[in-house]
Parts: structure tokens; C-alpha cells; sequence
């Protein structure tokens, strides 16, 4: 049961995590062989990840949230 802000978020979010990864762990490499020191780079590396878990979190928080209301095991007891 999800809505489409649940899939646009959790897209955008593996998007920007995965991309985030992916461009920093390249850059890191190429920069680290050639450069010891970018921190402007790596300021907006670091950020793209945390952009991504920021959206990841949002949209698995909204999701339970919204499913929360309709869950029914909310009331049972382990």
C-alpha cells in the first residue's frame, strides 16, 4: 500500500545514496591518488549520502505511519 509520495521519496533517496556512494568512492580514489586535500568535494560527497539516508528515513517513516492506522496486528500481543 503505497502512495506515490512513499515511492518518489524512497527513489530519490536510493538514488542520491547510491549515486552519492558510488561518485564519492570514484572521486575519493582518483583525488587520493593525485591530491591529498579537497574539502569542498568531500563537503558535498558527504552531504549527497546524508541527503540520501535523510530521504530513506523520511519515507520509511511516513510509510509506517500511514500503514499504522490500518495495521491489523497493532494489537497483538507477542
Amino acid at each position: 500500500m503505497q502512495d506515490n509520495m512513499v515511492r518518489s521519496t524512497s527513489s530519490i533517496g536510493w538514488l542520491l545514496l547510491i549515486g552519492g556512494i558510488v561518485i564519492g568512492g570514484g572521486v575519493a580514489i582518483f583525488e587520493w591518488v593525485n591530491t591529498p586535500d579537497v574539502p569542498l568535494l568531500v563537503k558535498l560527497i558527504v552531504g549527497a549520502i546524508y541527503l540520501g539516508l535523510a530521504f530513506l528515513l523520511i519515507s520509511v517513516l511516513r510509510q509506517r505511519l500511514i500503514e499504522r492506522k490500518t495495521d491489523k496486528y497493532k494489537d497483538v500481543e507477542i
